[in-house]
């Protein structure tokens, strides 16, 4: 499904709709002119009714296959636009000495397949990807337009809400320009544009201390993290 272009049932129906109409104006086209011939009484062969009820079938039939085709190349364009997932980081945790802090490898995965490795010590019981989330319309999306975001920040999180308060927070920038000023027009304009379905801030948040490696994604709402099997 993934690499199924549906772009070529919706042009093969809509060549064929637009080509059944034709036939359809073609077909009546032909019936009314018999008419008008007969009413000025000029000397016109008289179609028959069989092979013109036949053709008016085949038509019909026509236009309904290649519009189920047109239906369908719609429908599968639509599941592809909502539920893409691009892959933005790869993270790798690796166990350490109790009490001590998380090794972390974090893999942006920027444009053009190119790859962005850093290494990072975490506190905490978890680590957490922050980032900002630009969705479009939902018609926009079904034009082929994809999530923007952009990945900010990366911390230690702990389960208990006292260790947030008393333990020792790590946190990481990952961009130079925190507040970039584009971003922040958006966050406080982008619902006013017909453009723009809603800005907001993103995160997700992962065991940390065990040898693991998660996938970060995003789709039409946002950041998704997904562990990865060990391979065999």
């Amino acid at each position: 499904m993934a690499n199924f272009n549906p772009n070529w049932p919706i042009y093969a129906g809509a060549v064929g709709v637009l080509l059944g109409l034709l036939f359809v104006l073609i077909y009546f086209y032909r019936r009314i002119r018999w008419l008008i011939r007969k009413a000025s009484q000029k000397k016109t062969t008289s179609p028959k009714l069989w092979a013109s009820l036949r053709n008016l079938v085949l038509i019909v039939l026509w236009i309904a296959v290649f519009g189920m085709l047109l239906f369908m190349g719609f429908f599968f364009r639509a599941y592809q636009a909502f539920t893409y997932e691009e892959p933005v980081a790869s993270i790798v945790t690796q166990a350490g000495e109790p009490g001590a802090k998380s090794i972390l490898i974090l893999t942006q995965f920027g444009p053009n397949k190119s790859e962005t490795l850093k290494q990072f010590s975490i506190s905490g019981d978890q680590w957490m990807l922050e980032g900002d989330i630009l969705k479009w319309p939902n018609w926009l999306n079904f034009l082929g337009w994809h999530t923007r975001y952009r990945l900010t920040r990366l911390r230690g999180r702990y389960l208990e809400a006292k260790d947030e308060i008393s333990k020792k927070a790590t946190v990481y920038p990952l961009i130079e320009n925190e507040d970039h000023p584009l971003w922040r027009y958006l966050y406080k304009f982008g619902h006013k544009s017909p453009l723009v379905s809603t800005v907001y801030g993103n995160s997700v948040f992962q065991t940390s201390g065990e040898d693991n490696r998660f996938l970060v994604y995003v789709g039409t709402s946002g950041f998704i993290v997904r562990q990865e099997e060990p391979q065999r």
